[in-house]
């Protein structure tokens, strides 16, 4: 079974060819066009995944694009490469710390709507 992966290139120059060799994993390219209030616009590229037989979190791509900017994303199914970054996996103990700073994020938030 092939692995599936995105060569990506942005006016013609190639950017990464991004593929994980595992049994499950996903690698995903996203394209961003951010407009929030009081902020500056934002354009942005990630090419990023998840190997999921190691929790690992590669990142080959990410990059502001602009007005006019090209995108080609062709997919591949070898000659992978190594990704500039590894985020490793996040323990349970921390996600749940997560989870909980978020928790009393929310119900900060939302107090005067809880009954």
């Amino acid at each position: 079974m092939s692995s599936y992966g995105f060569e990506v290139q942005v006016n013609g120059e190639q950017l990464c060819r991004a593929g994980i060799d595992s049994g499950r994993h996903v690698v995903t390219c996203i394209l961003d066009a951010l407009r929030r209030l009081n902020e500056p616009d934002e354009l942005r590229l990630s090419v990023s995944g998840l190997n999921s037989v190691t929790d690992e979190y590669p990142e080959w791509v990410n990059q502001k694009l602009k007005d006019g900017d090209t995108i080609t994303i062709k997919v591949i199914t070898q000659d992978f490469e190594t990704p500039h970054r590894i985020r490793p996996a996040i323990s349970k103990e921390k996600m749940l710390e997560n989870k909980l700073q978020y928790y009393y994020q929310l119900r900060e938030e939302l107090k005067g709507h809880l009954g």
